[in-house]
């Protein structure tokens, strides 16, 4: 029985229990209203169901716009008093105070404790502020500052900083597009009757949707550092436009993360010698070379590799202006530091190991890798928790195939612990023993359930399919008659996300630290 029979049976008993109370001529009508739906014509069962599936995911796309608008709003803020706006994500925890004058900043990545704040440029800065004299606490543990590596710089508004921020909403907007390919890959894989042509298509636009956002959002940041620049008197030199010969390799580009060191030379040699403005294109997906027996899905998919918008941004700053400026305390943080975030969830590891049948190692690298071990941490896709569950994606494919629930987890929900990892290790188990189950070699299996959690089961098809489709039995033919190292390798040069490669590669060193 489909998914869409099973969910017009069970709102069908459902009207009639909770009518049972209600006057007999209610209790009639809403009798004939489930039996209306019952002997509904196909097409118009097909079609509702297929406005459900759009209700559903619009419901969270416009979550999305709505997190990425506030997120904007925060960012700004922040790049008007710090020139950069700085914010927590899974790996790093960011908090202002003092009105946003005082930032304290937890790497967990890199291992690094830092205070910084903002003061006036003619602030003296002989003595040490009170609140490093008071030290920081991490994982309960009193950081002393007094002896911190000291740095002092102007707030900078230079066309590097501008760049840096754009990278932010570019990477952001790669992620997100992402996690529209797992929730396409969730939809197929569920089998819920819905054509693939209705998913590929949906998910297409959604993306169309994202990059002309993103058009937006990376003009506001150059307004918005065209307008600082020209608040505190910053000149600057127009560049002559440049057109970058170089091929893109990566599911989204950037003129700054995927800039060869060549181009990155001839840059800083026309920024000193042009009298132009320089043309900076944001790049997406890369559009594979696809056969003849290519679907027309496969290829609305790839069209989202084209150009989103060309950027004209000012030249590099030459002269300095009267801005604030930033005095910043880094220390290490404690070696054991990771050590003892890592023990208080390893029992969580091995539980989910033996019911699940996922090696703790893995899952605690997973887990180290996704949010160095922090409950609370938050993505900007976003994600959420240890494990960084997305709700609909991964959190619903648990919820259905393990809970019996077909609705998506609440962000509440994955803040906690128990549940958190609960869900993440089961989702590793649908990936391994469902999604990718025609994959033989546990070792090759392995590589691609690390992938696949990063990136979805699609994806790593679309790696192996020469169509670039995302049939994981298809690729599965491939993958099995190559050696896991192969099988490993191929992944890192094909799958279509950077962040996912080198995902892959994070997860696999890891897990010798946890075995």
């Amino acid at each position: 029985m489909n998914y869409y029979y099973k969910s017009l049976i069970a709102f069908s008993i459902t009207s009639i229990v909770f009518s049972a109370n209600a006057n007999t001529e209610s209790s009639f009508s809403e009798l004939e209203q489930a039996k209306t739906r019952i002997n509904q014509p196909f097409e118009e069962k097909v079609a509702d169901f297929h406005q459900y599936v759009n209700q559903y995911l619009d419901e969270y796309e416009a979550w999305r716009s709505q997190y990425n608008e506030a997120l904007d709003k925060q960012r700004t803020e922040l790049i008007g008093q710090w020139g950069s706006g700085e914010v927590s994500d899974q790996t790093k925890s960011v908090e202002y105070t003092d009105n946003n004058t005082v930032k304290k900043v937890i790497d967990y990545e890199n291992n690094t404790a830092t205070i910084s704040v903002l003061l006036d440029a003619d602030a003296v800065t002989e003595s040490t502020p009170t609140i490093v004299q008071q030290g920081l606490t991490v994982d309960g543990q009193i950081l002393n500052l007094t002896q911190a590596s000291v740095s002092l710089v102007q707030v900078n508004y230079s066309l590097q900083q501008e760049k840096q921020e754009k990278s932010f909403i570019i990477k952001q907007i790669e992620l997100q597009m992402k996690e529209l390919d797992i929730q396409a890959d969730r939809l197929i894989q569920s089998a819920t009757g819905i054509p693939e042509s209705f998913i590929f298509e949906r998910a297409h636009k959604q993306k169309q949707i994202l990059l002309a956002e993103g058009k937006v959002r990376l003009k506001h940041i150059t307004d918005l550092y065209d307008s600082k620049r020209e608040e505190l008197g910053i000149e600057t030199v127009a560049l002559l436009p440049m057109v970058s010969d170089s091929k893109p390799t990566t599911a989204l580009q950037t003129e700054q993360t995927q800039v060869s060191d060549k181009q990155t030379t001839k840059q800083a040699e026309l920024r000193n010698n042009a009298t132009d403005k320089p043309t900076v294109t944001l790049a997406t997906e890369q559009a594979p070379v696809v056969n003849k027996q290519t679907t027309s899905q496969v290829e609305r998919h790839d069209k989202a590799s084209q150009a989103v918008a060309e950027i004209v941004v000012p030249a590099a700053v030459i002269k300095p202006a009267a801005q604030k400026k930033i005095v910043s305390y880094t220390v290490k943080l404690p070696n054991k530091s990771l050590n003892l975030r890592a023990n208080q969830y390893h029992p969580l590891a091995t539980a989910e190991s033996k019911k699940w049948g996922i090696d703790e190692a893995v899952i605690m690298a997973i887990m180290h890798s996704e949010s160095s071990f922090r409950p609370d941490a938050k993505s900007h896709v976003p994600a959420f928790g240890l494990m960084q569950v997305v709700p609909v994606s991964a959190g619903h494919d648990v919820n259905k195939h393990i809970r019996n629930i077909d609705a998506p987890m609440r962000a509440e929900e994955l803040y906690v612990p128990p549940l958190n990892v609960e869900t993440g290790v089961a989702y590793l188990h649908i990936l391994n023993d469902k999604y990718l189950k025609a994959i033989t070699d546990p070792q090759s299996r392995l590589y691609c359930m690390i992938a696949a959690y990063n990136t979805g089961a699609g994806n790593v098809a679309r790696a192996f399919n020469e169509n670039r489709t995302t049939n994981i039995r298809k690729a599965a033919e491939v993958i099995n008659k190559m050696p896991p190292d192969q099988v490993y390798q191929h992944l890192l040069k094909q799958l279509p996300y950077d962040e996912t490669k080198n995902y892959l590669k994070k997860v696999n060193q890891r897990i010798a630290l946890y075995q």
